[in-house]
C-alpha cells in the first residue's frame, strides 16, 4: 500500500520536522512494518503494539496527543472528542465554508464556550484564507497540517493561535496537505479582500 503524507501520524511528522515528504512517508511505512512484525505476545509488548496500531488506524485516537489541549479549548470530555473525530471521517458531516476551499464541522462546545461558534475547520492544501478582521476573540488550535500568517510565523499541529478583537491577518496553508483546525469563535470575522 502506498502511503501519503496526509496519512502519516502527527508523532512521526513531529519527530522529523526537517525531513522531506518522502522520508516522512518512508518512516511511517517503517513504523507500520515494525508494528506488524511485533509478535502477538502477552503483557506490555502486546499492549504497546495494540496502542501503536490504534493510533495509526483509529481516527478517534490519531489526535489523542492533542486531547488535553482540545479538552481545554472546547470544554468537552475526551469521550466527546473521540465521537467528534469519528464523525469527522464521514464527508457528509462536513458543510461548505464561506469559501470553496473551506469546510466546516460544527458541534456544541461545553459550558465555558456555550455562546461561541465551535467546531473543526478544514482548509485545502495550498489555499489562502484572505485578509480578515476578527470582531471578537478567536482561538485556533492546529490539529493537523500547518499554515503561515503574513508575519512569517508558521503554526503547526499542537500550536494555539489566539486572535484578539480587531486583529487582522491572512493565512497561507502549506502545499504539503490540508490543515485541520479546532476553532472557538466568539464573534464573526469580516473579509477585507476578495478571494
Amino acid at each position: 500500500m502506498t502511503r501519503e503524507l496526509k496519512d502519516t501520524p502527527e508523532f512521526v511528522r513531529e519527530a522529523m520536522p526537517d525531513a522531506s515528504e518522502s522520508d516522512v512517508v518512508s518512516a511511517t511505512e517503517g513504523v507500520v512494518s515494525l508494528s506488524t512484525a511485533l509478535p502477538a505476545a502477552t503483557g506490555s509488548l502486546a499492549a504497546g503494539r495494540a496502542r501503536l496500531l490504534t493510533a495509526l488506524v483509529e481516527p478517534a485516537e490519531r489526535y489523542a496527543p492533542l486531547y488535553r489541549k482540545l479538552v481545554e479549548l472546547f470544554d468537552l470530555p475526551v469521550a466527546e472528542l473521540r465521537r467528534i473525530f469519528e464523525r469527522a471521517v464521514a464527508p457528509a458531516e462536513w458543510q461548505p465554508g464561506p469559501l470553496p476551499w473551506v469546510s466546516l464541522l460544527h458541534f456544541a462546545g461545553g459550558p465555558r464556550v456555550a455562546t461561541a461558534d465551535t467546531g473543526l475547520v478544514r482548509l485545502k492544501a495550498g489555499s489562502v484564507f484572505p485578509r480578515h478582521r476578527h470582531q471578537g476573540t478567536e482561538s485556533v488550535l492546529v490539529v493537523d497540517g500547518c499554515y503561515e500568517d503574513e508575519t512569517g510565523r508558521v503554526y503547526r499541529a499542537g500550536d494555539l493561535h489566539p486572535m484578539e478583537p480587531g486583529s487582522e491577518h491572512r493565512l497561507h496553508v502549506s502545499k504539503d496537505g490540508d490543515v485541520l483546525l479546532a476553532v472557538v469563535l466568539h464573534a464573526d470575522i469580516t473579509l477585507l479582500e476578495t478571494p
